[in-house]
């Protein structure tokens, strides 16, 4: 007895083809098609994938949700000791101010703070891109092509 139920969950959820079907369980090509066609097969592998790609990109997107909640977490954590650090009534040794500095810079590139200066530097790229692709639209030339005789001599 053929089991068309498992037939067609492995089409819909594998990349396996008709005719790769049809040998491994015994089955005609022609029956598997008929099958397939009356019960849309390839729709259903189709929503299938779609379905499976949503899933997918969400879990992504929750994980990395996740991972940037905790990072700046950790980054909070690292900033309030710093400031107790600088709070200390001791002095500071230059090599200690130096890597306080270093951190907080860390810091501030791990949670996308970005300076105004970086911010205007950033402006600016995109303004030189843009002349960029202008400069480059300008070179191009439009043409006309004019086609002599009858229609159908050029429509196939």
């Amino acid at each position: 007895m053929i089991d068309w139920n498992k037939i067609k969950i492995e089409y819909i959820t594998t990349n396996t083809s008709y005719s790769n079907l049809a040998e491994k369980h015994g089955v005609s090509f022609k029956q598997i098609c008929k099958v397939g066609s009356r019960e849309k097969w390839v729709e259903l592998r189709r929503q299938h994938r779609e379905r499976t790609l949503k899933k997918t990109v969400s879990a992504v997107e929750n994980a990395q949700v996740v991972r940037a909640k905790k990072i700046l977490a950790v980054t909070d954590k690292l900033l309030r000791k710093i400031e107790e650090m600088v709070d200390c009534e001791g002095a500071m040794t230059e090599k200690a101010i130096r890597a306080l500095t270093a951190a907080v810079k860390d810091l501030r590139e791990i949670q996308g703070i970005k300076s105004q200066l970086d911010t205007q530097e950033q402006e600016a790229r995109i303004a030189n891109l843009r002349r960029q692709a202008e400069k480059a639209e300008e070179g191009k030339t439009a043409f006309t092509v004019t086609l002599e005789g009858e229609t159908e001599e050029y429509v196939r």
